[in-house]
């Protein structure tokens, strides 16, 4: 059972009692407590405050620029508290609330805390009826944006109102504990709360609405003694990262968008969240109260149960799997003795714990059985999700195997034992040894880049001439982007060396190798209506959803001999690539004699080729004709390499453009919405936060990104942005992909840097 102790007006409250004096120091100064005490201060213009009870535990403050901070602690200790928190004092102004005009806060952290305790992230501060000095009733205000485990609830009446876009229960509640008054003596006082229904951990806070809330729910708002952004602990242990915090006072009002925390991210490329087949280890599972888990011959064995709802589980994290959407679910089982093995997911809902059933089924002794549901949905508001298999018996012992989740209506197929080849994931044709000619799309007796091209113009509706029966790599008599996506595979599996196709010796009911005489099994897509002036967009954008946010990758001055810095052109392909995303290259001429070969692996992975000229020189220092020139030599010799495509997207180096260069560049211009900055030295985690800042604050969505393929930092950046965007609910893709999903043309002569 979990203890709801409220750290709420204890420990905050109590750091008021420490005789500590305020100190002034610069960002980047750390403080560290064990076992208690207190620091605070002024730092580059911002309050903050570090607290730990005198129960004991230890914890630290990092003081960044403006109002940043870093908070660590660990106070698992009993009635161990913790605080951290930055913002602005207001009490020499002996000034009502509602009297500053707006105040906004705007914030971006990455927060998280063990399951022990509880844990929040809040904004918070006081009230009285006199400030200087503090003097007749004084209420302590919350606004909770985030927290593990325990929440407080209303005594009795609460209501919701909707503020920066978002629902927030609004109530108070009377709290006896100490004050901001002399000395900290306890006394009797209320307690106002706003509690954000769908958490969040990034975004803009009106404060001042929230005082507005509480004044028109009957709550009486005194002078403003305090704002800041708390990150508190109550017998637990966690981090607070707060990469941003920016607050406002007066002036007009910053108009918000809601946050969309429940936006599910990308969908993997095969529907799969989720395969735990243990033939390498028990990845994330663990046992559950008394129960051990190991691998034991590719399967999850469970042993030592002492209850029933012992067995083994799995956390779910709610960025990946978002509360209110729904999944399927699918995990085999096997009893040593007859048996009812249930699939259940536990779950934090308003502080209270819950059990919901996925799925159930009885299991003979020693016979494999499936636990599925194709459509089970994950209570809205749901936290410290918990997945996991138990059975009926007290004692008995089974196993597991192929756990899976992917998304709703996936049928998953039941297997048995991690031997089983994926239900979920389209599997190649199985096919005689000698006679390979699947994949052989325009019959050349070979599987290479050039099949690639001649299925991608067939789908695109450029071309006919193709062999529809190799065409088709699934056998499911369609020919869609699936069999295109098994083509890239078996291509890339040879590093995008030509696979040679051999020719059965003996008759076969094989279908032949030359095209059919009759029409293809699907119409190919209706070709792309090509436009003057307007680029000749041919991207794939049928995997991309035009309501979710996305951002376009593009790198420039490839191909690189050697592979860059630590491999990182081909790391940076294979990393968007798994990530089911695409991106744009551009190209400099002058560099692919030699390095064909990095541009066609490209093309067969599905990413945008462009144009960056071909002498990489500023094309504001040339006339007219020295324009088109460095533009047309590059883009003929890519027409080349691509198979015929003839028009590129074109980015000028040093995004130089002027006049001259939009009259006479024949092409759409792409410059970029947000700069790395790894041409300047930008480190690895410079270049990921400056895009994960943005992402979180929703400034990169419709952004075109500006990355260099040949350092290896932009490659460690990529390979953690590919994880982690997704799973914020971008979707990574080309330039122009991003604004074909949008219907938006590309004019020659326009520069773009983000969607308009």
């Amino acid at each position: 059972m979990r203890r709801n102790h409220s750290l709420l007006g204890i420990l905050t409250t109590a750091a008021l009692c420490a005789t500590m004096l305020p100190m002034s120091v610069s960002a980047g100064e750390k403080f560290q407590l064990n076992g208690g005490g207190q620091r605070k201060g002024v730092s580059d213009g911002y309050s903050y405050e570090l607290w730990i009870d005198n129960t004991g535990g230890n914890g630290s403050m990092t003081l960044g620029n403006g109002g940043t901070f870093e908070a660590v602690w660990n106070c698992s200790v009993p009635q161990g508290n913790y605080l951290a928190r930055r913002g602005m004092d207001f009490a020499k102004d002996n000034k009502n609330a509602l009297d500053y005009g707006t105040i906004q806060m705007d914030y971006d952290a990455s927060y998280k805390a063990s399951s022990a305790g509880n844990s929040r992230l809040c904004v918070y501060g006081w009230f009285a009826e006199n400030t200087s000095p503090v003097s007749g009733s004084v209420v302590e205000y919350y606004i909770i944006e985030d927290w593990v485990n325990w929440c407080p609830k209303p005594d009795g009446q609460s209501t919701t109102v909707k503020i920066d876009g978002a629902d927030y229960e609004v109530f108070r509640i009377k709290h006896t504990g100490p004050t901001i008054r002399n000395g900290g003596g306890s006394e009797t006082f209320w307690q106002y709360f706003s509690i954000r229904k769908n958490k969040r951990t990034s975004g803009t806070i009106t404060v001042s609405d929230h005082f507005e809330a509480w004044k028109k729910a009957g709550f009486e708002i005194y002078n403003l003694y305090e704002v800041a952004l708390n990150a508190e602990g109550w017998e637990s242990s966690g981090s607070a990262n707060v990469t941003k915090l920016e607050m406002t006072v007066g002036g007009e009002k910053k108009e918000t968008e809601p946050a969309k925390p429940t936006e599910p991210p990308t969908e993997p490329a095969n529907g799969v969240y989720m395969k735990d087949d243990f033939t390498s280890g028990a990845g994330k599972w663990t046992g559950r109260g008394d129960a051990k888990v190991a691998v034991s011959n590719g399967t999850l064995a469970v042993t030592g149960r002492t209850d029933n709802w012992h067995g083994a589980a799995v956390a779910l994290d709610s960025s990946t799997y978002i509360p209110g959407n729904a999944y399927s679910f699918s995990v085999m089982g096997k009893s040593a003795s007859a048996d009812t093995l249930k699939l259940t997911l536990q779950y934090s809902l308003n502080g209270t714990e819950n059990y919901d059933n996925v799925a159930e089924i009885t299991a003979p002794a020693g016979q494999w059985v499936q636990l599925a549901n194709d459509s089970f949905t994950i209570p809205a508001g749901a936290t410290d999700m918990l997945l996991y298999v138990e059975a009926d018996s007290k004692t008995g012992d089974f196993v597991i195997d192929d756990a899976t989740i992917a998304t709703k209506g996936t049928k998953i197929a039941a297997t048995g034992d991690s031997s089983s080849s994926d239900p979920t994931e389209p599997q190649e044709p199985t096919k005689p040894a000698s006679y390979y000619t699947k994949g052989d799309v325009n019959s050349d007796k070979s599987i290479s880049v050039m099949d690639i091209i001649s299925l991608q113009k067939y789908l695109l509706g450029l071309s006919t001439n193709i062999d529809t029966t190799n065409a088709d790599l699934n056998d499911d008599k369609v020919i869609d982007i699936y069999d295109l996506g098994l083509l890239k595979r078996l291509v890339i599996k040879n590093n995008g060396q030509p696979v040679k196709v051999e020719i059965p010796t003996q008759p076969t009911t094989q279908a032949p190798t030359q095209p059919p005489t009759q029409a293809p099994t699907q119409a190919p897509t209706q070709a792309v209506q090509r436009k003057q002036g307007v680029y000749y967009n041919l991207t794939d954008v049928s995997k991309i959803d035009p309501s979710k946010p996305m951002v376009a990758f593009a790198f420039d001055d490839g191909p690189i001999a050697g592979g860059g810095e630590s491999g990182s052109v081909k790391r940076i392909q294979d990393a968007v690539a798994n990530a089911g995303g695409s991106a744009t290259f551009f190209y400099w001429g002058e560099r692919i004699n030699g390095n064909e070969q990095e541009i066609k692996r490209a093309q067969s992975l599905g990413f945008e080729i462009a144009n960056h000229t071909w002498t990489h020189t500023d094309l504001r220092n040339m006339d007219g004709n020295g324009v088109k020139n460095e533009i047309g030599k590059c883009a003929n010799k890519l027409k080349e390499i691509t198979g015929g495509q003839d028009d590129f997207l074109v980015r000028p180096p040093y995004l130089g453009v002027n006049a001259t260069v939009q009259q006479n560049c024949g092409c759409a211009l792409v410059n970029c919405g947000i700069d790395s900055g790894d041409w300047n030295k930008a480190s690895t985690q410079d270049i990921y936060n400056k895009f994960m800042q943005a992402a979180n604050n929703g400034s990169l969505n419709g952004k075109v990104l500006l990355m260099h393929e040949n350092y290896g930092t932009t490659a460690a950046a990529v390979e953690q942005l590919c994880k982690d965007l997704p799973a914020k609910g971008y979707q990574i893709v080309s330039v122009g992909q991003m604004f074909k999903a949008k219907g938006v043309d590309m004019q020659y002569g326009t520069v773009y840097n983000q969607l308009p």
